[in-house]
């Protein structure tokens, strides 16, 4: 194939992909903490999904199992280069606080967070509280700026690079009893899938003509 043809079929491809970050934003539309993604050129092989890191609206649940977060900042899981702003949350059979969708274990500042039967408290810098008795402070990070962030899935991101702690002037703040909703907006996702299936059919159109006048040139040539 010419090179012209390689640049159309390599456009294509992008376009694919871009519908493919479409279709798993408007999946994920009332996914808590989920942030949209988009199509990044990474080479060979799977396209990379880079989230869009800005703040969803948050809602009340009035569960003292959800958190969410105001401002900059992830939640980080114990043991894992994983991180998520999602905080629907759970007490499993060890007693640990974990993630609810993948039961992984929140990060503390201090391992993991350990929680006696009974009612909890999470204050507006993350500590937590059973009675008066301090438990454990939620692990708030900030990715590197050159840190590639990868969706996995459950809310979760995969962090390829650094990542930096958060000092207590510069973190977010918590908010026991709510969700950070899904920064996707539904109709800009149905607008952009339009746009690019469109470019994709002319695309398309382009590469199909290109192939009918290499065929007509091949059979002129042939007569001679």
């Amino acid at each position: 194939m010419d090179e012209l043809g390689s640049v159309l079929l390599a456009a294509m491809r992008a376009d694919m992909d871009r519908v493919g970050a479409i279709a798993h934003n408007v999946a994920n539309v009332s996914t808590a903490g989920f942030k949209r993604v988009f199509s990044m050129a990474g080479g060979p092989g799977e396209p990379l999904l880079q989230p869009d890191r800005r703040q969803g609206a948050l809602s009340r649940t009035g569960s003292p199992l959800d958190v969410a977060m105001e401002g900059r900042g992830f939640l980080a899981v114990e043991g894992q280069p994983l991180l998520s702003r999602g905080g629907m949350l759970r007490r499993d059979d060890q007693g640990r606080l974990v993630f609810a969708g993948s039961g992984l274990p929140v990060a503390g500042e201090e391992g993991a967070l350990l929680l006696q039967a009974g009612a909890f408290r999470i204050d507006a810098s993350g500590a937590l509280f059973q009675g008066e008795r301090r438990v454990g402070r939620l692990r708030q990070v900030q990715p590197a700026p050159d840190t590639r962030l990868e969706a996995v899935g459950n809310g979760l991101y995969r962090f390829h690079g650094g990542v930096d702690e958060v000092g207590h002037e510069g973190q977010g703040r918590f908010r026991q009893g709510f969700l950070e909703m899904s920064n996707v907006n539904a109709s800009t996702e149905m607008v952009a899938l339009v746009a690019t299936t469109r470019h994709f059919e002319s695309l398309q159109k382009v590469l199909h003509g290109l192939d009918a006048l290499h065929d007509r040139t091949l059979r002129t040539l042939g007569e001679f």
